[in-house]
């Protein structure tokens, strides 16, 4: 296996999301619904940590968000995404009567949670 600067970066950006407090705050409590991207690291070690129903941004689009519309769950939801992402979300979630209730900026990426 050869090792380069970028699976270094990528290795300390997973172990860095693995010890934070957002990553301990989702394995105490899980959430009924994570969503995460699967093009980045970070966010699925993020997701990985809760045994829940999962979403992934990186094949909702060509679905038109339709798992966000019909499996949003009720309970709190939690994400790592892009702020792109958590924009698209927040509006599907706050026309079912969601609201933001944290978010955290972690490095490019957004932590947040929804009730």
């Amino acid at each position: 296996m050869k090792v380069s600067r970028r699976s270094l970066l990528k290795a300390g950006a997973v172990a860095s999301i693995a010890s934070s407090g957002a990553a301990r705050a989702v394995a105490g409590r899980a959430p009924a619904l994570v969503i995460y991207d699967s093009r980045l690291p970070e966010s699925r070690a993020f997701a990985a940590l809760a045994a829940v129903p999962r979403i992934d941004v990186a094949h909702e689009d060509a679905r038109f968000w339709k798992s966000l519309r019909e499996l949003a769950p009720k309970g709190r939801i939690a994400g790592l995404t892009r702020w792109s992402d958590l924009v698209l979300v927040r509006g599907y979630l706050e026309e079912q009567g969601r609201r933001v209730t944290s978010e955290t900026r972690q490095g490019q990426l957004f932590r947040w949670d929804m009730g």
